[in-house]
């Protein structure tokens, strides 16, 4: 699979598109769509317990780690990747002798000179009748061969006995050629048109079986298994609303482009095809340090390329080889599945494909397994310059559909992009558009907890106007309070602004988006750098007075009641919302913290909260304590009470007690 993240390579490589393949990582088809959040429910693969997997995603903040490995293969590529345990034991050969290489290549025009290997057969399999000098493979030399070079490696040649002696193999086989006829032809035009071998289909049946809506847990998706990052490096689309690596065609398009890049590169397919599955910066520094560009010699040698990329290339040559040989491999009866076929009809942008199907008159099913690319089951918001999204319905129900869309189209009102700003709320945008939150949700398909990120497209109601450049600031009555350091900070080149915590948001994402450091938020807010932000913080930051935060939901100093802690607004604020008045009562000989709490009706777990002592610690004669007094009640005529005006400290921590007096 086209498994790729852009890193560091060797210097004469340059900026390398790192690939990677197990068939292991191949995923089960499925209807690809992006996690809805909703409630479900996990058993734990050892004991069995079950979790709502709802509850585990809000205490985890996002996605579980449950999540983040959620995916499996088919059978049949299961089976291939099973099958190497049988094919190639450990047992042979040696450590750092090579695989025999007597046997030729093969040149194109000319009939391969077949060869025993002398290896000792692979105990599982049932291997043909041996000839003198080993098992008989002359029958390789009848069979019509691809338009990929085929090398007979021992490992081609016992993946070919595999796909048409071994029950498990020709299984195998006989099922993935089956679903071949789903997109080989479209494949093959593509590959044709391009000039490049049509027997590269068969890569894409290695990959994914295919099947468009496929994906794996390491991330990789659609025919080709494209990882996200050379997805985009080769034109397609990944983001909340389209993932175009489930698009057939385009994603089709970029693999041809990608393996024709490869081949440009190291001229051969050989090692094109281990490119593709292994990364070309790691395979150019595999040739530059063994000093080799021949795929088999160094398939051969100790520690140079990874053993899935050893077996993956004569995988992909035995497949091509035994479509080649309908007959010889038991293929000729197989009935493939129809080619997929569709109409396509325009659609304006958030229509809903439960309408699409709707107006086609054919179940939604249907319409989203032709659409496994559009993420949130509806059309995304598109570039000024388009009109509509083209949309697949089955064929034959491409009229009917344009028809009943363009009455929903007419009964519709109009809508628009809006991008995101960071720290923006579906609540802020619906407010500043005239419209409600929830329609901003089922226009477009917000899942519960979905996290509304900075930079993602929405699509609103049109006409409503742009937002204004910072949050709507509220009534000076409805101010909201946000709780500072007590230190003070003076910036003569800078002015204060004060950001919202979101859900998922980091100190790098917020640092970066206010043009300040990680130190100075973390500084300017008593703010651990190691531990997560919740969401509900406001954090202050002084941004340079020339920072453009356009794209930032921020609120100024105007628009908030600023209370630093231990302030008299800080204790203002706190006694109206909870419910007490904050007062100092003088201590008197023989008097306890709890003994003190306990006269005001204060529990004494309380007032080891406010004092920061145990309710057993005897304060000094006339040293003030801190009593928060319920409201309505009286303060006895034994205390010593001074309602607080200026806030009296705690002061320092106690000494810690030695080990062997703690309770």
């Amino acid at each position: 699979m086209a498994r790729c993240s852009v890193r560091p390579a060797a210097a004469s490589v340059g900026c390398a598109l790192v690939l990677g393949l197990s068939v292991a990582n191949a995923a089960e088809p499925h209807a690809s769509r992006a996690p809805t959040g909703k409630s479900g429910s996990s058993a734990h693969p050892s004991s069995g317990r079950v979790a709502d997997a709802g509850s585990r995603r809000r205490v985890a903040g996002g996605p579980t780690v449950d999540d983040a490995s959620t995916g499996v293969e088919t059978t049949e590529l299961r089976a291939l990747r099973e099958a190497e345990r049988d094919l190639f034991p450990p047992a042979a050969p040696a450590p750092g002798n090579p695989w025999p290489s007597d046997l030729p290549l093969f040149v194109p025009g000319e009939k391969p000179l077949v060869l025993s290997s002398g290896l000792p057969p692979a105990a599982p399999l049932a291997p043909p009748a041996p000839a003198e000098g080993g098992r008989d493979l002359s029958w390789l030399a009848r069979l019509e061969l691809p338009d990929l070079p085929v090398r007979w490696d021992e490992r081609v040649i016992r993946y070919i006995e595999f796909f048409r002696d071994d029950p498990r193999g020709h299984s195998t086989l006989v099922t993935l050629y089956r679903h071949s006829g789903r997109w080989r032809e479209m494949i093959r035009r593509t590959l044709r048109r391009k000039a490049l071998p049509e027997d590269l289909v068969w890569v894409s049946m290695l990959e994914s079986g295919f099947d468009a809506a496929a994906h794996s847990v390491a991330g990789a998706a659609g025919l080709w298994q494209f990882m996200p990052e050379s997805a985009k490096l080769y034109g397609l689309t990944i983001d909340r609303w389209v993932d175009q690596r489930y698009d057939s065609s385009l994603s089709t398009e970029a693999a041809a482009d990608f393996l024709g890049d490869l081949h440009r590169r190291f001229g051969s397919w050989e090692l094109a095809l281990a490119a593709f599955n292994m990364g070309y910066g790691g395979l150019s520094s595999v040739v530059h340090r063994y000093n080799s560009n021949d795929f088999w010699a160094l398939a051969h040698m100790e520690g140079t390329l990874p053993w899935e990329t050893t077996v993956y290339v004569p995988k992909i040559l035995a497949l091509a080889v035994a479509a080649h040989n309908p007959s010889v491999f038991g293929l000729s009866d197989v009935v493939v599945d129809p080619q997929v076929e569709f109409d396509e009809v325009s659609a304006s942008p958030g229509t809903p494909l439960a309408l699409v199907a709707q107006a086609a008159g054919c179940p939604t099913k249907d319409v989203e397994s032709l659409n496994p690319e559009l993420r949130a089951s509806r059309t995304p918001p598109v570039t000024l310059s388009d009109a509509a999204y083209p949309v697949k319905v089955p064929p034959g129900k491409g009229t009917a559909a344009s028809q009943g869309l363009s009455r929903w189209h007419r009964d519709q009102g109009s809508f628009e992009r809006y991008v995101v700003r960071f720290g923006e709320t579906v609540e802020q945008i619906a407010a500043a558009h005239h419209t409600t939150a929830q329609k901003l949700i089922e226009l477009n398909a917000i899942a519960p907890g979905e996290a509304i990120r900075g930079g993602t497209v929405l699509l609103v109601p049109k006409g409503a106007g742009p937002v204004a450049d910072a949050v709507p600031p509220p009534s000076a009555a409805g101010k909201p309070n946000v709780v500072v350091p007590a230190a003070l900070f003076v910036f003569p080149d800078r002015r204060r602004v004060f950001y919202r915590v979101l859900v998922a948001d980091t100190l790098k994402e917020i640092a970066s988006a206010l043009h300040v450091t990680q130190d100075d938020l973390c500084r300017w807010n008593d703010v651990d750098p190691g531990g997560r932000l919740q969401e509900g913080m406001t954090l202050q930051a002084f941004v340079p007075n020339d920072a453009d935060l356009t794209r930032v939901a921020v609120l100024t100093e105007a628009d908030v009641h600023v209370l630093p802690i231990g302030s008299d607004e800080f204790f203002t604020a706190l006694e109206r919302d909870k419910g007490f008045k904050r007062v100092t009562v003088t201590a008197q000989a023989g008097d306890t913290i709890g003994s003190i709490g306990q006269r005001f009706g204060v529990p004494a777990k309380t007032m080891e909260r406010i004092n920061r002592r145990s309710r057993k610690d005897a304060p000094a004669p006339g040293e003030p304590v801190v009593v928060y007094v319920p409201n309505g009640t009286a303060a006895p005529r034994s205390s010593a009470v001074a309602v607080a005006g200026d806030p009296v400290g705690n002061g320092p921590l106690p000494v810690a007690p030695e080990p062997d007096l703690l309770p």
